[in-house]
C-alpha cells in the first residue's frame, strides 16, 4: 500500500527548519504502518512525526554505529532535560 505523510517543520536535534512541508510519498507494508501508528499514538505524536521521529534516530544510529539505540535515545532525552532546567551538575572527585 502506498501512505503519504507531510514532512516539514522540525524540531529534533534542536534544530528547527523553514515552516514549508514538503509532501513524501512512502511505500509501506500494512503491518509496518500499523505499528508506526501504534507507537506514534503511545507516545502522542502524529503519524508523521513519529516516522521523522525514526528517519532521525536511525540517521543518527548508522552515523554512531558503536553506540546502542537505547543509549542513543537516552542522550536526546538528557539533552532535552538540560535544556528545560532539569540537569543536575555531577561533582568530580572522591565519594564522600
Amino acid at each position: 500500500m502506498l501512505y503519504s505523510t507531510a514532512v516539514g517543520q522540525s524540531v529534533w536535534g534542536g534544530q528547527k527548519e523553514d515552516n514549508m512541508s514538503v509532501l513524501t510519498t512512502v511505500r509501506l507494508e500494512d503491518t509496518v504502518r500499523r505499528r508506526v501508528e501504534a507507537r506514534a499514538r503511545a507516545h502522542r505524536r502524529s503519524l508523521s512525526d513519529q516516522m521523522k521521529y525514526y528517519v532521525f534516530l536511525g540517521m543518527l544510529a548508522e552515523e554512531n554505529p558503536d553506540l546502542p539505540l537505547a543509549f542513543i535515545q537516552d542522550l536526546l532525552e538528557g539533552k532535552e532535560e538540560a535544556k528545560a532546567g532539569l540537569a543536575i551538575p555531577y561533582e568530580w572527585g572522591p565519594l564522600r
